[in-house]
């Protein structure tokens, strides 16, 4: 086991002896190791050399062991050091490794942005669009100015813009009064409870991509890509989460549909996205005691004791389905 301590195999049997008999004479340990001539006196010397072992001058000289605890852990922490020196090594050795085989291609699949420009490469990007926009719209935010005027903009002048919003965006009022403003533009929104990246394409010719964070800190790089197979893989992705998000409808229509009204309907879309009571409100424009109510009476139509009940019953009785989702969608929907 002291081999990994960097000590040879003779040089562990040596010194394990010596520790169990305190010292010993240079001639006993032929016997003990079964070690002659240069092989002992190469281990012995190393031994020595390393700290773990005394060779008095008496005659016959003796061998003393250094104490395991004192002299191994000075052995231990350089070998750590070694082990520290050697990965910064490796990595070193690896970056050079990966830009000798970049292909020279790959700055025209995607690019680093710069933080500094971040903001400005953003809008830019928007204001390029001339058909359709597609975003993933999740917190931490990197932008200062988190309003986004180059969006009501472009709505203005006819680009489509469809979003997805994590349900961690539009929790608070503030960020909920601003959602309905580019709705009430002609934004397209949808709510999923959990996104998996930030996300911005413009055109289908390129985009913004930030990878999220579990600690709430703002991602290290933003990535551009152009076009490519990324880029489409990306709007795979776009297209499967816009399917399977909720619609974010801030004035559904009241049209029945069975034992349901169009407000219900919305309502139950916004409990099963996981908002909260508060959220639902002020998206409805309703108090909470309101949803509360509401809320009670869809779990007493169902028969559910519970709101996890309240959404198998809306599955099982077709409360929610393809139909309504459709029926929901904003004004110009897919």
């Amino acid at each position: 086991m002291l081999e990994a301590l960097g000590l040879s195999r003779a040089e562990s049997q040596v010194y394990q002896i010596l520790v169990g008999s305190g010292r010993c004479p240079v001639d006993a340990l032929e016997q003990q190791t079964g070690l002659v001539g240069g092989r002992l006196d190469q281990a012995v010397a190393a031994l020595v050399a390393k700290g773990l072992v005394t060779l008095t001058g008496d005659l016959p000289a003796q061998l003393v062991p250094a104490p395991p605890d004192i002299a191994g852990e000075r052995l231990l922490l350089t070998r750590m050091n070694e082990l520290h020196s050697a990965k910064s090594l490796l990595q070193r050795l690896t970056k050079q490794y990966r830009e000798a085989l970049r292909p020279a291609a790959l700055d025209e699949i995607a690019e680093i942005v710069p933080a500094e420009t971040l903001s400005h490469r953003y809008e830019q990007l928007q204001l390029r669009a001339r058909q359709e926009v597609l975003r993933f719209d999740a917190p931490p935010y990197l932008l200062i100015d988190e309003f986004n005027a180059a969006e009501l903009e472009q709505l203005a002048a006819g680009v489509r813009f469809r979003t997805v919003y994590d349900r961690a965006a539009i929790d608070g009022h503030a960020a909920q009064l601003e959602i309905r403003r580019y709705m009430d533009a002609g934004e397209q929104a949808r709510v999923l409870a959990r996104l998996p990246v930030k996300l911005i394409i413009v055109d289908r010719s390129t985009a913004m991509l930030a990878v999220r964070t579990e600690d709430g800190q703002a991602p290290g790089a933003v990535v551009q890509i152009h076009q490519g197979p990324l880029l489409d893989a990306l709007l795979a992705l776009f297209e499967l989460v816009w399917v399977t998000a909720l619609p974010l409808d801030p004035s559904p229509r009241e049209t029945h549909r069975g034992e349901l009204s169009g407000s219900d309907t919305y309502l139950l879309l916004l409990l099963l996205s996981g908002l909260t009571d508060d959220a639902i409100a002020r998206l409805m424009g309703i108090g909470k005691r309101t949803v509360n109510r509401r809320v009670r009476g869809l779990m007493d139509l169902a028969g559910a004791s519970s709101r996890m009940q309240l959404g198998w019953q809306a599955h099982e009785r077709g409360w929610i389905t393809a139909q309504d989702l459709e029926g929901l969608q904003p004004p110009g929907g897919d």
